[in-house]
Parts: C-alpha cells; sequence; structure tokens
C-alpha cells in the first residue's frame, strides 16, 4: 500500500471516531435534558390537573397526556388515553411500559388519600432521539469524507518532490559517467537526499570498472619446462685386485695393572649455607626501610642496628673467623 493511502486512511479513520464520540456526548447530552423537559412539564400539568380538579372535580386533558385517578391500588377514572397501565403505582416519576410503547409518569397522593397519575406517551423523544443520532452519523460520515479529501491533496503536494526524484532516478543512464540527480532547493528533507544521492553516484563511479565479462581471470601459472634427459650411464667398471694372504694375528699384550684407588676428598667447608639466612634478614630489612619511609625513628634506628649486626657476622664468616 503506498503511502499516500496509508496516511489518508489513517486520518481519516481518526477524524471520523473523534467525531462519533463527540457526537455520541452531545445526543447523551439531549436526551438527558429533553427528559428534565418532560419531568418539568409533567409537574406542570399535574399542578393545573389538581387546581382544576378541587375547583370543579373534572379532570382536564388536551389529548398529549393521561390522567388517572387511583385509590387502594384501584383505578377509578382514566382520561386522554385507552391504553392499559400497570397497579399500583409508586410517588414520584417513573417510566412505565403499555404494551411496546413507554410513558413517563408522574404520581402524586391527593390530600383525600387518592393518587393522581399523568402520563406522557415516550415516542416525542424517541423521535428525537432517533433524529440527532441519524445527524451524528451524517456528520461522521461528511468528516470522514472532508478529511479523505484534505489528507489526499495535503500528501499529494508533499510527495510530489519526492515523486519527481524518483522519476529522474528511473531515468539515470548508468552508462553516462557525468548523469546526475537534478538539484532540489526545498523542501530540505528531499535537498539532502537528493545530495546524498548524488554523491553515492560518484562514489560509485570513481570505482574501477569490472573485467567485460565481470568477472576477473587468475594470472597465468608460469610454464614448468621438462628437465633435460639424464646422460647415458656408463657399465660400472670392476677391478679385480690379486687377494694376498692374511698377516699372522700379534699375541694378545698382558693386561695393564689396576690402578691404585685414592681415597675422596674430604668436604670443604664452605661458608654459603651459613651467609644463605643472614642475607635473606638483610633483604627483609632493608624491604621494610624501602616501604616505609615514615618510619619512627627509634624503629629505624633497630633496624639499622640488626643490619649492622648482620653484616658483621658475614664479614666475620668470610675471612673465617666464625
Amino acid at each position: 500500500m503506498r503511502l499516500r493511502t496509508q496516511l489518508t486512511l489513517t486520518v481519516t479513520a481518526l477524524v471520523a471516531l473523534v467525531v462519533a464520540l463527540a457526537g455520541l456526548v452531545i445526543v447523551v447530552r439531549i436526551d438527558h435534558r429533553d427528559r428534565a423537559d418532560l419531568d418539568r412539564t409533567l409537574a406542570q400539568r399535574a399542578d393545573r390537573v389538581k387546581a382544576a380538579a378541587t375547583k370543579n372535580g373534572s379532570l382536564p386533558t388536551d389529548g398529549t397526556f393521561a390522567i388517572r385517578l387511583i385509590a387502594n391500588g384501584e383505578m377509578l377514572k382514566q382520561v386522554g388515553s385507552s391504553a392499559g397501565f400497570p397497579l399500583p403505582v409508586s410517588d414520584g416519576y417513573s417510566t412505565v411500559n403499555s404494551g411496546d410503547e413507554q410513558w413517563r409518569s408522574l404520581a402524586q397522593t391527593l390530600v383525600t388519600g387518592a393518587q393522581l397519575q399523568i402520563l406522557v406517551s415516550l415516542n416525542g423523544l424517541e423521535e428525537q432521539h432517533d433524529d440527532n443520532v441519524l445527524i451524528v452519523d451524517l456528520l461522521v460520515l461528511l468528516a470522514a469524507l472532508l478529511s479523505a479529501a484534505g489528507v489526499w491533496f495535503a500528501t499529494g503536494l508533499v510527495l510530489r518532490p519526492f515523486q519527481r526524484l524518483l522519476s529522474a532516478a528511473r531515468d539515470l543512464d548508468p552508462a553516462d559517467p557525468d548523469q546526475h540527480l537534478p538539484e532540489v532547493k526545498s523542501p530540505r528533507e528531499v535537498a539532502e537526499l537528493t545530495a546524498t544521492l548524488n554523491d553515492l553516484l560518484a562514489r560509485a563511479r570513481s570505482y574501477e570498472a569490472p573485467e567485460p565479462d565481470g568477472v576477473r581471470l587468475p594470472p597465468a601459472a608460469p610454464t614448468v619446462e621438462p628437465p633435460p634427459a639424464p646422460a647415458a650411464v656408463a657399465a660400472p667398471t670392476v677391478e679385480i685386485k690379486a687377494v694376498e694372504p692374511p698377516a699372522p694375528a700379534p699375541a694378545p699384550a698382558p693386561p695393564p695393572a689396576p690402578a691404585p684407588v685414592e681415597p675422596p676428598p674430604a668436604p670443604v667447608s664452605t661458608a654459603v649455607d651459613e651467609l644463605r639466612p643472614s642475607l635473606a634478614d638483610l633483604g627483609t630489612q632493608l624491604d621494610q626501610l624501602m616501604d616505609n619511609p615514615e618510619m619512627p625513628a627509634t624503629q629505624r634506628h633497630l633496624l639499622l642496628a640488626q643490619m649492622a649486626d648482620e653484616h658483621r657476622r658475614m664479614v666475620a664468616l668470610l675471612d673465617g673467623d666464625a
């Protein structure tokens, strides 16, 4: 699916959803207002009916609403409509059904103990509700069509530079090294894209052209000449010498007398083993002095004294005094 179509469908769906939600809220508020107006109308008619009944005992109605007089759960009188309504009736506002028709009811208890009920059909409110819903549906459809047309036109203007760039790229001739995309000044995104593509074309054409068949052949292997044929080998010559009789073997010499065995030399005493511990101690003390430059003076003097004793002992060992 093309980008232009995607944008148009997305924006149209969003606009239709927003308009539908707004229309729903408006319809609900209108219904609530109409129901409140109807309740106020019922209250006014109930006051007029009670005044007329107190004055002359009649229940006046113009046929747009019904009046019932109820006592002890039984209907005493009904005018304005022949529809059957349920009994008993509770005081206040309510919605009652008479067959498939709904009526809005207001019941009040009179001083005599009887109930006066005023009823108005809700057909008018239902028709008004249906008209409001139809208006909202038409508004949603109109908003969707207008938004789709607007987005389609706007995206066409926005995408026109990209379409020109695409058409120019399709018309490029790979064999022409000087051909490039036409320069674009606006919008900036298209200008940057055109400059990038031209730079890419220039770098691609600067590379070395491939072989005519598209495959580089490997270099020819050097010719190896066969070695020369070896010369004829002369036949071997056999030299025959006269065989002289062997000379008589000399008499074996007597075995030499065994040499006197000298005793092994006595081990030479050396001071290396005795110097090794002293050298190790002296190295440890030197490491302590180097690792602790801020050592207290008393501790430093003690270490130096131990090192002096080790030094004298080593000198004595070397001189043979110890």
